[in-house]
């Protein structure tokens, strides 16, 4: 019996859910911002009058101290208007495209990203910076309101909050939000699942899978007789 009793009480030790769930993220990303690399899967579907959809996968590297930072996504984004699919190939301040919008001279793959080069780089450039709020690993659950945040449910490296809003600019959207993380065996994030009411009043969800914390391959130049220069390029009017 003492036994038995003694077992029960270290199964509910190891059972019992953290109490500040707030901890728990910014641990997560403390951890993710130390790994350096990874390769990620991100998938945003938005249901309602304006339905849209957005994945994004490839390598991202966070240059730490010295360090250079390194990117390389594949992206397609569906809405109402049009369809659009690029790569973005990014080593340090170098940037070079491949873009559904853009039309290369022959023999090239990519364009360089030069901002003073022409006059179609500007806007391009700044479409891809406020893509990166999508899937940057930096970002990891910058959406979810603090304030409201509460851990229902564990069961060993899978947890599940929930929130009560997410914040947007001037306030929050109303709605419910859950979200759940898993971690693996060190403490690393490999999955998020994300269900949130969107600022037009719609309704997203989100799905990200993480893998090679750390490892991530390094993210190579594309030869330089595949890349165009921005003056030779024709794009399309944004």
């Amino acid at each position: 019996m003492r036994l038995a009793l003694s077992l029960l009480l270290v199964l509910t030790a190891c059972s019992t859910t953290p109490a500040d769930p707030v901890a728990l993220l910014k641990e997560w990303r403390q951890i993710a911002q130390k790994q350096g690399s990874v390769r990620f899967d991100v998938r945003i579907e938005v249901e309602g009058k304006d339905p849209r959809r957005r994945a994004y996968a490839g390598v991202q590297h966070v240059g730490s101290a010295g360090a250079t930072t390194q990117g390389d996504v594949t992206a397609h984004v569906e809405t109402r208007y049009r369809t659009t699919d690029y790569r973005w190939v990014t080593v340090g301040d170098d940037g070079y495209l491949q873009h559904s919008g853009l039309t290369m001279p022959p023999g090239k793959t990519f364009t360089s990203m030069g901002l003073n080069d022409a006059p179609w780089v500007g806007p391009y450039s700044s479409d891809l910076s406020m893509a990166t709020q999508d899937y940057h690993p930096g970002n990891l659950f910058g959406d979810i309101d603090r304030d409201t945040l509460r851990l229902t449910e564990r069961d060993g490296g899978r947890y599940v909050f929930s929130a009560g809003g997410v914040p947007h600019s001037g306030g929050y959207a109303n709605g419910d939000v859950r979200l759940v993380v898993e971690v693996d065996d060190e403490n690393r994030v490999v999955r998020v699942e994300q269900s949130m009411p969107s600022p037009d009043r719609q309704h997203a969800r989100l799905t990200a899978v993480y893998s090679q914390w750390g490892t991530a391959p390094d993210v190579l130049r594309p030869p330089q007789e595949t890349v165009a220069k921005p003056k030779e390029v024709v794009a399309v009017q944004r």
